[in-house]
Order: C-alpha cells, then sequence, then structure tokens
C-alpha cells in the first residue's frame, strides 16, 4: 500500500500540530514497512501536489492542514500568504495521477462541503464536517491507518477511528466516509455491488475490462448491471483473498477476479465467452468443481490470522468434514469422467487431493493442526487443476471478443 500524505499550513493561518500526525504516519508506516510505503510532503504547494501526483501512483491520498468552503488552503512559494485551491483544481490534479487511488483522505476543516466534486476522487472519499479540531485529528488518523495498515478494510478501519474517537471523548460526528455507486475517469471504472441491507457493498474495478463490457452482444450498462448483481450472489467466497476466481455472470459468460480484501474492492480482470460446443458432459462436470472449488477455498480457517493454533480448531473440524464431503459427491465420481474425456492427465492431481483430504483428516485426530493445513492447502491447489483443467474453450469469435 503506497501513501501519499500531504500537509500545509501556511504562515498566515492558525498553526496546526501538523508534526504530531506526520509522526503518527512515520511511527506506524515503519512498522508495517513489510506491506506500505509512505511519502511525505510539508509546506505543499500546488506545484508540489501536482509532481508528485504526475509522477507516481498511490493507494491512499491524504491532505491534513487548513480548509474551508471554498476548497484547501495551500502554502503559496517564498510568500506569506496561503493560496485556496478550489475542490474542481484538487480534483483536476488527482485526475492527472497514473492512477485512482482507492482512499482519499481531506482532514481540513469544511472539506465535506466540496464532497459533491471531491466524492470523484476516489471510490472510498473521507472528508470533515465543519471545523476539526487537532485532538481530533490525531486521534482519527491514528485509529484509521493502523487499522487500515493491517489489511482491514477501509471501511472497518473508518468505523475503528470512530470508536477509538468515542471511547476518547471525542467528536466522530465530524468525520464522514463516502463510496460511490460508479465512478467514472479516463482511466479507472467501478461499480458498486450490494448484496443486501445487511450486507457491505462491494466495489468491483472494471479497469482491466473495460474496453470488453460492450462486446458480447450486451450494452455496456446491461454488462455492469449483470456483474454487480452475480458478483453480490456470491458473496459468500468472498471471505479470504482469492487471485483468478472464476464465476459465472451470464449465458456461456464468465468473469475473473481477484482481491484481496473484498469489502475494498473486487478486481474483475477478465471477462470471457465460453463455447457452446464443448461436451455436455465436460460442461456439466467443469461447472460443479468449479462451483465447489470456490466453496471450498472459502472455508473459514484460511481467512484466520493463524489457522494452525489450538484455538481455530473448530474451523478445522468444519473444512475437513467439508473436504470429506466434497471426495465422496464430487472428486470420486469426477474419476470415471475424466476417463471419459480423455483426461487421464489430470487424475493424478485428483487423487493427491483425494489423498490430502484423508491425511488432513488423520492430522487432525492427531491434534497436528499445522500439517491439517497444509494438507488442505495442497488438495486445494490440486483440486484447481483438475478444475482449471476441464475448463471449456472460449469463443474467440469478432462478436465475442
Amino acid at each position: 500500500m503506497k501513501v501519499l500524505a500531504l500537509f500545509s499550513n501556511p504562515p498566515d493561518q492558525t498553526p496546526l500540530r501538523l508534526d504530531k500526525e506526520d509522526k503518527i504516519l512515520v511511527r506506524l508506516a515503519r512498522e508495517f514497512a513489510s506491506t506500505v510505503s509512505l511519502v511525505r510532503q510539508h509546506a505543499s504547494e500546488i506545484e508540489d501536489i501536482h509532481s508528485l501526483l504526475i509522477n507516481g501512483d498511490y493507494d491512499v491520498l491524504h491532505f491534513s492542514g487548513h480548509g474551508d468552503a471554498d476548497g484547501l488552503c495551500l502554502d503559496q512559494g517564498d510568500s506569506e500568504r496561503s493560496e485556496t485551491v478550489s475542490a474542481a483544481r484538487v480534483l483536476s490534479l488527482i485526475n492527472l495521477s497514473k492512477k485512482q487511488p482507492l482512499v482519499s483522505a481531506f482532514l481540513s476543516c469544511y472539506s465535506a462541503d466540496n464532497l459533491p466534486i471531491l466524492a470523484d476522487s476516489a471510490p472510498f472519499v473521507i472528508t470533515s464536517r465543519g471545523a476539526v479540531s487537532d485532538q481530533d485529528c490525531l486521534i482519527f488518523v491514528e485509529g484509521f491507518y493502523e487499522h487500515l495498515f493491517r489489511q482491514n478494510s477501509v471501511n472497518a478501519s473508518f468505523e475503528h477511528a470512530l470508536t477509538l474517537m468515542r471511547a476518547r471523548g471525542c467528536g466522530e460526528q465530524c468525520f464522514t466516509l463516502s463510496r460511490r455507486h460508479l465512478v467514472r475517469r479516463k482511466d479507472s471504472v467501478y461499480v458498486e455491488s450490494r448484496p443486501s441491507s445487511t450486507h457491505d457493498p462491494v466495489i468491483i474495478n472494471l479497469d482491466a475490462v473495460r474496453d470488453s463490457l460492450g462486446r458480447f452482444g450486451l450494452s455496456e450498462e446491461e454488462m455492469c448491471h449483470l456483474l454487480a448483481r452475480k458478483v453480490v450472489i456470491h458473496h459468500w467466497i468472498f471471505d479470504t483473498a482469492r487471485d483468478d476466481a472464476v464465476l459465472p455472470i451470464g449465458r456461456l459468460l464468465f468473469g475473473v477476479f481477484s482481491w484481496t480484501n473484498a469489502r475494498d474492492v473486487i478486481y474483475c480482470t477478465k471477462l470471457m465467452k465460453l463455447r457452446a460446443d464443448a461436451p455436455a458432459l465436460a460442461w456439466q462436470v467443469w461447472s460443479r468443481l468449479m462451483s465447489t472449488y470456490n466453496d471450498l477455498a472459502a472455508c473459514r480457517y484460511r481467512s484466520a490470522q493463524r489457522p494452525s493454533d489450538p484455538s481455530s480448531s473448530y474451523m478445522l473440524e468444519e473444512a475437513v468434514a467439508l473436504f470429506q464431503h466434497h471426495v465422496l459427491k464430487y472428486m470420486e465420481p469426477a474419476r470415471h469422467t475424466l476417463v471419459q474425456l480423455n483426461q487421464e492427465e489430470l487424475l493424478p492431481h485428483l487423487q493427491m487431493a483425494i489423498t490430502q483430504v484423508e491425511t488432513a483428516s488423520d492430522q487432525l485426530a492427531l491434534g497436528r493442526f499445522r500439517e491439517v493445513v497444509l494438507s488442505l492447502e495442497l488438495a486445494l491447489t490440486n483440486y484447481h487443476t483438475v478444475a482449471d483443467g476441464l475448463q471449456p474453450p472460449e469463443d474467440v469469435s469478432p462478436a465475442a471478443t
């Protein structure tokens, strides 16, 4: 995660303790140095911001300083006077960046007044309602970034920060988190999908497939609707980070999705239409294995911080039982089908998956939880190889590409 922190406290404005805020960010970035990179700019001028954004790409854009209903207050060269930069100019600067940030945080007074414009700066936008004190900002920054750098979602990190503010007697109502249903800019397209009123919405990034949205006999709007609707149907698989998860989105249409934390962004990396002339048996087995693989990949132990810890044993028991069920109902019956489809080269992977499930069960009975996790992961890897090897060919006709 790459963070750009911009600070501005011009001489003609009331002094702010931005040094303390900077100290918090530096400490947290150092603590999570393996996954976080922090770029800082003090006494920020509009030229500084322009240069940083045009030459870098950032996941988080953070601004702290003065502001009002007209925009952000920036330093201005050697002048003792500050410069008010409108929200529209700020947005135009952000649009120059190599990629759109995931989060834009404007911790300046009255920045929420400019939300109608700033909302287009990122899928997640944090602003301030009215005047905000130094203390409020410091506690919010500590709570939000400490949680975010631990790879929690933006929503969860924001709520954590508000909880911390309440615990310390601060006014958490001064900050607001905005999420856009659809964000479009020259290089980025996002669509928001809501599973239900009881589930957090998810954002789907369509950058990698934006040129494919209208190439499958559907309008771009219809394809976006399908993506949003179908992803929520499969919301149960999103608790565990995944790469290249294949999900059905329409008749013969499939999408390939990846995510680290689905509460933030799900990336659609490919859209494909599969050929309808593949043998019916191949379609039947592949769709069944693909669906059940997604089920196994979403086992709760895979999202646990310490899956082999004895405290997680109930998750492993649950997982082993589910894997055993899939062995009997899907893996064993697929053995004969692979021979029928002349896919004997996949048989060793199928057998390895079955054997590793048996090993996981034996290790669970012995209380060897680390070995249980390793066996389940090996079973899952080989199961994926079988499902991937059975995928029907893509339709490469002009209408489908």
